[in-house]
């Protein structure tokens, strides 16, 4: 493991990927098989005191999820087939993660699920149509195809979402690729689009836990070394730039984690 330090205010740390936390990423424990015996319908679930009702449902809930983030894709959800929209009205941000099954189930565990998850992400105002908790789910932005396309798309859903919504984020993860240009690497390039990102980070989002940076696929499966190498330096320096760009920013830990692992540990 390594870490930097520059001065009381900047911490940030580059940690290997199996030393990642269960309280940073938490992992559904997987269900034990089910057997013949198994029952598979409880028809006095009704009957249950709701306290205890309420309970289940929560237990029901994912604990982490890593919801990758799309501008003005046509189906908020590939989970979620009814919330397709073909009004050219909708304006937003959209993603393919799973739904909370709970939300499907009744209105007891609709409404206990959207205490916690709520629509998101709407433009301009507008209601947004993918659910999110900022409390467990992880903000991803991934790689996108197009000509810095993956770097517009951050931008445009920066300026474009909810303030208030942005402000309320606590994990995000953020691809490599937003650094790259039609698939070259510059490291001036790559130096300057970091800055920016997180100059964007430390305006939008007060209240960051964590900042997640992921490799793209292909790198990490050719020279994952030299890639974590390069990629720590890079955001080591991008951190000391905003910090003395804006001293009153705090910069929340940070680590750099490949998306098999990452997408493993969210379940």
């Amino acid at each position: 493991m390594g870490a930097f330090c520059q001065g009381p205010r900047l911490a940030a740390f580059r940690a290997p990927e199996m030393a990642l936390k269960p309280t940073d990423l938490r992992k559904s424990p997987l269900p034990e098989q089910a057997t013949a015996s198994s029952p598979t319908l409880f028809p006095s679930f009704p009957q249950l005191p709701p306290e205890l009702r309420l309970k289940i449902w929560t237990l029901n809930l994912p604990t982490t999820r890593l919801v990758s983030m799309r501008c003005g894709a046509r189906c908020p959800s590939l989970h979620d087939a009814q919330l397709c929209t073909t009004s050219m009205s909708f304006m937003g941000c959209t993603s393919n993660a799973s739904v909370p099954i709970n939300l499907h189930v009744c209105a007891e565990s609709r409404a206990d699920t959207l205490k916690s998850f709520r629509r998101a992400f709407g433009f301009a105002r507008m209601p947004g149509q993918m659910f999110f908790n900022p409390a467990s789910d992880i903000l991803y932005f991934g790689p996108q195809d197009g000509y810095m396309a993956a770097d517009a798309q951050f931008h445009t859903c920066m300026s474009m979402c909810d303030p208030s919504q942005l402000a309320s984020v606590r994990r995000i993860a953020i691809s490599d690729a937003l650094f790259w240009v039609e698939g070259s690497y510059n490291s001036m390039t790559a130096a300057s689009l970091t800055v920016e990102v997180l100059r964007q980070l430390s305006l939008r989002m007060p209240a960051l836990e964590q900042v997640i940076f992921v490799p793209r696929e292909q790198d990490e499966a050719t020279k994952p070394i030299l890639t974590e190498e390069r990629m720590a330096r890079q955001i080591q320096m991008a951190m000391r730039t905003v910090c003395q760009q804006t001293p009153c920013w705090r910069p929340p830990p940070w680590v750099i984690v490949s998306l098999r692992t990452l997408s493993a540990a969210c379940g």
